[in-house]
């Protein structure tokens, strides 16, 4: 006989269970990105806020997670934070930096991983140190032992900063200065990626999964070594596998380039003209397009775009992309030069206009 007090059904239990673990993930993931104090299940704001901040070099990412303390009418330098002791370089729990890659630390070898943020002030420099160990609290139970890395830098004046702040200057395609300002000063770290080793490094891995098998993967890590003039020799092989799962304009034109940065003349004269078989001047200047504005090398795009002028010496869209590629690299008297040639080869009202409209950009007239 059944009791009043049954239990529910199997398969009512069965649809009820997955609802009860995804409100119970639920929760679990807002407390986990909430960073707050809980003290007898109430819920309140820490006095110094976490911060994150990230930077990217090529295919790197650079990141810090702090917590930012506030001056509030203190004196900061040399009495809330001490000379010559080792601080947490924020609040609450360490800083971590974060390295996705191998770097360099003003000169130094850094490789991949978390570290914890310290430094030691003094009035003038600040000793900053990687430690290995990056879950401690703060600086509380630092040890020397587990220095990574020690750099000694100049302190800089700088505009007064009620917070806390690390931000990035990024000061080319390799390198970035990561900085602290707080309270009027500020400190800083140069950081440096070998970009191409880098990205050489993870292209050969992506080419033992998925990509390896399309002609475009193998063909986008023949461009990338093609573009930075390097790893020729691998990047012929690359470019030969991306031919034979399916032979195109965009990869077998890539072999000429390939073949004449190798100094093989008569192979590349012998791509190229099947290249030009299998395609027309727009897509050279798609592949210049994309050299360009993909990849950041004009240079390399006008190589292109100079082959196309002596196959398709008519055609104005050859001298309207040579023009952009000269003023991306700050040469506005060549720039000048080709938009006048590409509207003296225009042949249609919608062509000069697009031509006038971008000389109007540089400022040209």
């Amino acid at each position: 006989m059944k009791t009043p007090y049954s239990f529910a059904p199997p398969k009512f239990i069965a649809f009820l269970l997955p609802l009860f673990m995804l409100f119970s993930v639920s929760l679990n993931a807002q407390w986990e990105f909430r960073d707050v104090i809980k003290h007898d299940n109430i819920t309140y704001p820490k006095s110094s806020k976490r911060a994150q901040v990230s930077q990217e070099i090529g295919i790197t990412t650079i990141s810090v997670m702090y917590h930012q303390p506030g001056v509030r009418n203190r004196v900061i330098w040399g009495g809330l934070i001490p000379f010559g002791q080792v601080w947490r370089a924020g609040a609450e729990e360490s800083t971590v930096i974060t390295f996705m890659d191998a770097v360099k630390v003003n000169g130094s070898a850094v490789p991949a991983g978390k570290y914890g943020l310290h430094m030691i002030p003094e009035a003038d420099k600040f000793i900053i140190i990687l430690s290995k160990n990056h879950t401690q609290w703060g600086s509380f139970y630092y040890q020397a032992t587990e220095d990574l890395l020690r750099i000694e830098v100049n302190t800089e004046k700088a505009p007064f900063r009620e917070y806390l702040h690390y931000g990035f200057d990024l000061k080319n395609e390799n390198t970035t200065d990561l900085f602290m300002s707080w309270a009027g000063l500020k400190v800083r770290l140069e950081i440096e990626v070998d970009e191409t080793a880098t990205t050489l490094a993870v292209i050969r891995d992506e080419l033992r999964t998925l990509p390896r098998f399309t002609w475009r993967g193998s063909r986008e890590a023949a461009l990338f070594c093609w573009l930075h003039d390097v790893n020729l020799e691998e990047a012929l092989q690359w470019i030969n596998l991306s031919i034979r799962i399916e032979e195109r304009f965009e990869n077998v034109f890539i072999k000429s380039r390939i073949l004449a940065s190798l100094g093989q003349k008569e192979a590349s004269e012998e791509a190229l003209s099947l290249a030009k078989q299998l395609g027309d001047v727009n897509d050279m200047i798609f592949v210049a397009a994309e050299t360009v504005g993909h990849h950041n090398s004009p240079e390399k795009a006008l190589e292109v775009l100079s082959i196309a002028e002596d196959n398709y010496p008519t055609n104005y869209q050859v001298d309207f992309r040579r023009a952009i590629c000269y003023g991306w690299l700050g040469d506005l008297e060549k720039t000048k030069a080709f938009f006048n040639s590409a509207l003296t080869k225009a042949t249609s009202e919608s062509e000069k206009t697009r031509v006038l409209q971008r000389m109007k950009e540089y400022g040209l007239k």
